[in-house]
């Protein structure tokens, strides 16, 4: 019994890891949008995605969103076309607006 248990609790312990380790490795579209960015940009981006538990896209959309915000009073990103530069959010008022914003700097325009 405590054989069979054991094994139970390594395999858990196994898959967690698994689980944490893929994680942090980017998609193929986490690593292009990376690719666009300056290296500046790109640089901040990874370190804020290994510092904590997000994404490389979840630390994209909270970059943009944190700039959308502080000019548009924006409450999230509804849909967001990072090739072409735009981002649709929804308004506090509870409206739709699209903006543009840079590719390589996340700049909002």
């Amino acid at each position: 019994m405590t054989r069979k248990y054991a094994q139970m609790v390594l395999v858990a312990c196994g898959t967690l890891l698994a689980n944490v380790a893929h994680a942090q490795v980017a998609t193929t579209i986490e690593q292009a949008e990376l690719a666009g960015l300056t290296p500046e940009k790109r640089a901040e981006v990874q370190k804020r995605a290994t510092e904590g538990s997000n994404t490389v896209s979840e630390v994209l959309q909270t970059i943009l969103l944190n700039g959308i915000k502080s000019k548009h009073p924006a409450s999230r990103i509804v849909a967001l076309d990072f090739a072409r530069g735009i981002a649709v959010v929804e308004m506090q008022n509870g409206g739709m607006s699209a903006v543009n914003f840079d590719t390589t700097t996340l700049a909002i325009r």
